[in-house]
């Protein structure tokens, strides 16, 4: 249920709502008694610490009517998510009808996905590298206010292939066998590791990725034959090289649910959006 005020003969839904205790300030919540039964119909959150793994429903006090809901994300703030598979912010179970205005003054960021293995010489061992993870999911009706940053997370880097050349020159050759190196980790508030090496390789030596940062992918292993580099934050990773290379994570998502939402303000989205 939401809360409408009459402007010159035109009922208009209330954005928000003041009540006069001396001065005006806006209530956390306000309540309508209906039959006989006080039901809840508007309220208010202001998120003020950093958290992961955040739904909304469950901290709004899973509310079984619908409700106009006003939700604040205050500056400095950091909503991640502790694994690519899990949404860093999740708005769903809400009423059918209910209006919900989400304003982020602060960032919301999926994980960023690990860097492939290399493969084993002469063989199709290696892995590719994770898919970014997810910033906002929603399968509610919301209004976005993004004055900050909404930014899925970087992919992982494909995990390099094997290789087989010659070193030396003249009566001094050998035979090089490489294995793979590790793909780089992608971007993410919890980043992704890097992958690990291929193993039977003789006279090179590859090197495992590197971890992502928070807005950075890591870089692939360069030795041997390299693995690919970890994307940035809402970019996919890199392809390793070589035989039997495996591909990079996809891009995390800025938003799953984009059908859902209004940006009012669109800011910083970081990937793509799906649903």
């Amino acid at each position: 249920m939401s809360i409408h005020v009459n402007d010159s003969g035109t009922w208009k839904l209330a954005d928000q709502i003041y009540v006069n205790n001396g001065s005006w300030v806006e209530p956390q919540e306000v309540y309508i008694n209906e039959g006989g039964v006080w039901k809840i119909v508007y309220k208010t959150l202001v998120i003020s610490a950093s958290s992961q793994n955040l739904n909304l429903y469950t901290l709004a006090g899973s509310p079984s009517d619908s409700l106009r809901l006003r939700v604040s994300i205050n500056p400095g703030v950091t909503l991640s998510s502790s694994t690519p598979g899990s949404p860093a912010l999740t708005i769903s179970g809400f009423a059918t009808n209910s209006n919900i205005l989400l304003i982020n003054n602060g960032t919301i960021a999926g994980a960023g996905g690990a860097g492939g293995r290399g493969t084993n010489w002469n063989a199709n061992t290696g892995t590719n590298g994770g898919g970014g993870g997810t910033a906002l999911l929603t399968r509610n009706q919301l209004v976005v206010q993004n004055n900050g940053t909404i930014a899925g997370g970087g992919g992982g880097g494909g995990g390099g292939g094997w290789l087989t050349g010659t070193g030396g020159s003249g009566k001094s050759t050998f035979t090089i066998q490489a294995a793979g190196s590790g793909g780089g980790g992608g971007a993410g508030i919890n980043a992704g590791g890097g992958g690990g090496i291929g193993s039977g390789s003789a006279n090179t030596t590859p090197t495992a990725g590197q971890p992502g940062t928070s807005t950075a992918g890591g870089a692939g292993g360069t030795t041997s034959s390299p693995g690919g580099n970890g994307g940035a934050r809402g970019s996919g990773g890199g392809n390793g090289t070589g035989n039997s290379a495996r591909t990079g994570g996809a891009a995390g998502l800025y938003a799953d649910g984009g059908s859902y939402i209004t940006w009012s303000t669109t800011g910083t989205r970081l990937g793509g959006t799906a649903n």
